[in-house]
């Protein structure tokens, strides 16, 4: 059987409620329930994570390696375009998503 380039996630395992488990991309919280699973996520979430929501326009956008992103609260916040980073550089805490872990 041949390997592919990225494990496929185990959909048996239901992600954990256990905050070391957890992760945040645009203040969305992603669950775990593997150690391994997760560090393959947090190391290119814009792989894995699907469509998100620019939290400047609500936009929904599907990011890639080249979207602007920022490190921002707990976890990368990515953007559909330059302006809209711009904009969130400007008052962050204004466009953050809060979501409780």
């Amino acid at each position: 059987m041949q390997r592919a380039l990225y494990d496929p996630v185990d959909p048996t395992l239901l992600g954990s409620l256990t905050p070391d488990l957890q992760y945040r991309v645009n203040g969305e919280v992603y669950r775990f329930g593997a150690e391994k699973t997760m560090q393959r996520f947090v190391t290119e979430p814009e792989l894995w994570c699907g469509l998100l929501r620019d939290p400047v326009t609500g936009e929904r956008f599907i990011p890639s390696t080249h979207s602007p992103r920022v490190y921002f609260v707990g976890g990368p916040y990515y953007f559909s375009s330059d302006s809209t980073h711009d904009r969130f550089l400007e008052d962050p805490g204004h466009y953050e998503v809060k979501r409780a872990m």
